[in-house]
């Protein structure tokens, strides 16, 4: 067992679990009060040439030529979470989820040895409601954070990929009537340092040895404030404004960052609105700005989306949709950083492939997965359901970056390329569920001349059961 240093509410979250532990004896006579489950999700996830878009090398064999990439990767992932719920009372509510996810890998340019990784505290708050007519909730502990379609937060642990998407928090929500705003308060480690963790180990000579490396979750300890409000209006209309304002520490995690930085301090203020504007066609549009600052350097940045929806085909729920991505772009002719910050949002939003392909660009001295930014992004997408079972959807995109990218002395286009996404999403029961996912990308003058393009598969098969 690996325990971490303390913080200011791991003796309350702890005290949460233990609290939990102790009513589990009787909760089986208590009714309601205590629920539990488990999630079981398989997934196997093959890419290559994704990051660069460039062959390492080219070799023929009795004819036939065989190109190898130097980032190509098979593996299985296995994630297990088991969680557990508690009403002491009807607004007074515990929660817990451990989580594992091991990696057994088949083809890995890291040569990295098989380990069951480590279990750890996915979940732990405490949920307690005050109040009827105007009831003001306190959540306080590690939590899920979603708000809108995720633009700006979603996912507080952007380098262990899907495995979490916690973030330590603590949010006061306020509801009246159709209105609600909540008030948030975030810290996220670069590594964890606040929960135990139990670590598995490699098998060397039969015997097992432990596995001493911490798991990056962010490039730096990541801190932030903000109000986020949610308007539901008449015939669907919804309206949801925002102010977050975030510290990043300047210390980075070793290997997620190539040279520390000042302190960045900035705020982001925005708003989402969507409403359908006939029976068949909705818009949906979300922008936000950016300001603040680095040391000596100034941030201003801008990012959005917008988009239409029209539906097709009503018996199979047929819908085109189609808009426009722009997050701005740190320009390399000036001093200051004009390029759009992501927040809490470093998740496969618009591409699980091109997540990697950002490790490729040096964003703001550092090598950075996930990190949305110089982006001008039009598509096109269709979404049916041709049985009540199966979903599909096939996306295409064309990805641009507003400024050029440079590599040492050398400055490429601003065509980052095309991507083709087809989806399919299995509902094969109640609790069981499955997916298919097939990405391919064709490079644009954003990259080297020569480049080659790349592909990400994925399959997935996922259990829940719950009581």
């Amino acid at each position: 067992m690996s325990v971490k240093r303390s913080s200011w509410f791991v003796s309350a979250l702890l005290l949460i679990t233990l609290l939990m532990l102790t009513t589990g004896v009787w909760a089986q006579d208590s009714g309601s009060k205590f629920k539990f489950g488990i999630t079981e999700r398989l997934r196997n996830t093959y890419y290559n040439n994704i990051t660069d878009y460039r062959a390492k090398e080219t070799t023929i064999v009795e004819n036939k030529e065989t190109v190898k990439y130097d980032d190509e990767t098979d593996f299985i992932r296995v994630r297990t979470n088991v969680w557990a719920q508690y009403s002491f009372t009807p607004s007074l509510m515990a929660f817990v989820q451990l989580t594992n996810e091991f990696r057994p890998y088949l083809i890995d340019p890291a040569d990295r040895d098989f380990t069951f990784d480590e279990i750890f505290f996915d979940n732990l708050y405490l949920k307690w409601t005050v109040g009827s007519a105007t009831p003001v909730t306190f959540t306080v502990g590690r939590q899920n954070l979603m708000y809108g379609e995720g633009f700006v937060i979603m996912d507080g642990s952007p380098w262990d990929g899907s495995r979490s998407i916690y973030q330590d928090a603590v949010k006061v929500s306020l509801k009246k009537g159709t209105t609600t705003i909540d008030l948030l308060g975030i810290s996220n480690t670069a590594i964890e340092e606040r929960l135990p963790v139990l670590r598995g180990g490699d098998l060397q000579d039969g015997k097992l040895k432990a596995q001493p490396k911490d798991q990056p979750m962010n490039d730096n300890l990541e801190q932030a404030i903000g109000l986020y409000m949610v308007r539901k209006g008449e015939s669907g209309c919804q309206f949801e404004g925002y102010y977050i304002y975030k510290m990043e520490d300047p210390e980075p995690v070793k290997g997620t960052a190539l040279a520390p930085k000042d302190e960045l301090s900035f705020s982001t203020i925005g708003a989402r609105y969507s409403r359908p504007l006939t029976a068949k066609l909705s818009v949906t549009t979300e922008w936000a700005y950016q300001f603040g600052s680095q040391g000596d350097i100034d941030q201003q940045s801008y990012g959005g989306y917008a988009y239409l929806s029209y539906l097709v085909r009503e018996k199979t729920k047929g819908t085109l949709s189609g808009g426009l991505t722009l997050l701005s772009g740190d320009d390399p002719t000036t001093a200051n950083n004009e390029g759009w910050n992501p927040v809490f949002s470093r998740w496969p939003k618009w591409s699980e492939l091109y997540i990697y392909s950002y490790l490729g660009e040096e964003i703001q001295g550092a090598r950075r997965v996930a990190y949305w930014t110089n982006l001008m992004q039009p598509y096109i997408s269709w979404n049916c359901s041709p049985t009540p079972k199966i979903n599909v959807t096939a996306t295409f995109l064309h990805l641009q970056a507003i400024h050029n990218r440079m590599t040492g002395m050398a400055e490429f286009g601003k065509v980052r390329g095309n991507e083709l996404q087809l989806w399919v999403k299995f509902n094969l029961s109640k609790s069981l569920s499955a997916h298919i996912l097939y990405d391919h990308f064709f490079p644009g003058d954003f990259y080297a001349d020569g480049s080659d393009s790349g592909q990400f598969i994925r399959g997935e098969l996922m259990y829940k059961f719950s009581r």
